[in-house]
C-alpha cells in the first residue's frame, strides 16, 4: 500500500487551489480534517462548514481558517468534495436530506465508524463516489494516520484526489472496510491509549519529585524520540528496546515491572476491545 506522499506526489497530485469542499459537521474529528486539506492546499474561503446551527458554523470556521455556510444546502453548493463528519447515527438520513443537491461528480468522504459503503452508496442516486476515512486526531497537527477505503464508483481520479487532500495528515493508507476495525484499534482509538500511558507515567514522575511542568516535558519528549528513532531507523521495537537494557540494570527492572503488571496483555486488551466495538457498530 501506498504512502500519502506516494500517492499523491509532486509530479501527479492534482491542483487543490480551485478545489470546492464542503464539511458537515465540523467537530472533534471533522476539525482536524479541515486543518490537513486547509495545510494540504484547499484555500479557506473554498472550504465550507455547516455545523448544527449557523452559529456553530461561525466558530468553527473562524476557529480553523475556513469559511462559514449558513446551511447544509449553501455548503454543499458547488461541492467538489463533500465530507461528512456527523455521528453514524446521522449519516444516512443526512444522505438522504442531501443527496438529491449534490453534483454528480462529487466525491464523498465519510468519517463516520460504524456506516459501510454499500450503505451510504444505497442512500445516494446510482453512481454516486463515496469513500471513507478513518483519521485520528493528531492528523490536526500533522502527526496522525488515515485509513481510505473506495467505494465502488471511485475513479482512479477521485482516489488520487483524497489521498491529495490528506497528504499532510501524516500517514494515510489504502485499507478495506474489514481492515477497518482493526485499523480503529491500532490508530483510531490509540491516541487516547498513548495519552492515558502519558499520563500514568507523567503521574508517576510527579509523585516521585519532579515538578509536574519537568515531568510533562520529559515524558512527552521522550514518547515522541522513541517514536521518531524507530521510524526513521527502521529498527524494529524489540531490537531498540533491547538496545538499552543493560544487564542488572535500571531499565531491566522496570521492563520486568511492566510485564508482572501486565501492561502489555492491557495494551492488547484495550486495541481488541476498539476492535470489537467497531466491528459491533457495523453488525447493528
Amino acid at each position: 500500500m501506498q504512502t500519502s506522499t506516494e500517492s499523491a506526489s509532486q509530479n501527479d497530485a492534482p491542483d487543490l487551489s480551485a478545489l470546492h469542499v464542503a464539511v458537515i459537521g465540523a467537530g472533534n474529528m471533522g476539525g482536524p480534517v479541515v486543518k490537513t486539506f486547509l495545510r494540504s492546499g484547499v484555500p479557506g474561503e473554498q472550504l465550507r462548514i455547516a455545523n448544527s446551527s449557523p452559529e456553530s458554523s461561525r466558530r468553527a470556521a473562524e476557529e480553523l481558517g475556513a469559511t462559514a455556510a449558513e446551511s447544509r444546502a449553501e455548503a454543499i453548493e458547488d461541492a467538489d468534495v463533500v465530507v461528512l463528519g456527523v455521528k453514524p447515527y446521522q449519516i444516512l438520513d443526512l444522505l438522504a436530506e442531501i443527496g438529491g443537491d449534490l453534483r454528480e461528480d462529487a466525491l464523498i468522504i465519510s468519517l463516520a465508524a460504524g456506516i459501510t459503503l454499500a450503505q451510504m452508496e444505497e442512500a445516494l442516486p446510482e453512481g454516486r463516489a463515496v469513500m471513507r476515512a478513518m483519521p485520528n486526531t493528531p492528523i490536526s497537527v500533522g502527526e496522525g494516520a488515515v485509513g481510505l477505503m473506495r467505494g465502488s464508483a471511485v475513479d482512479d481520479d477521485a482516489h488520487v484526489l483524497a489521498h491529495a487532500l490528506f497528504a499532510t495528515a501524516g500517514v494515510a493508507r489504502d485499507i478495506t472496510e474489514d481492515q477497518v476495525h482493526a485499523f480503529i484499534g491500532a490508530a483510531g482509538s490509540m491516541p487516547a491509549f498513548v495519552f492515558a500511558i502519558i499520563e500514568a507515567m507523567t503521574d508517576e514522575a510527579v509523585r516521585q519529585g519532579l515538578k509536574r511542568d519537568l515531568a510533562t516535558a520529559l515524558v512527552q519528549q521522550t514518547v515522541r524520540g522513541g517514536a521518531t528513532m524507530l521510524m526513521e531507523s527502521g529498527v524494529h521495537p524489540a531490537v531498540a528496546k533491547n538496545g538499552v537494557s543493560s544487564p542488572g540494570g535500571t531499565t531491566v527492572q522496570g521492563l520486568a515491572a511492566l510485564e508482572r503488571e501486565g501492561v502489555r496483555a492491557g495494551v492488547a486488551a484495550a486495541m481488541a476491545a476498539a476492535h470489537d466495538a467497531s466491528r459491533a457498530m457495523t453488525k447493528n
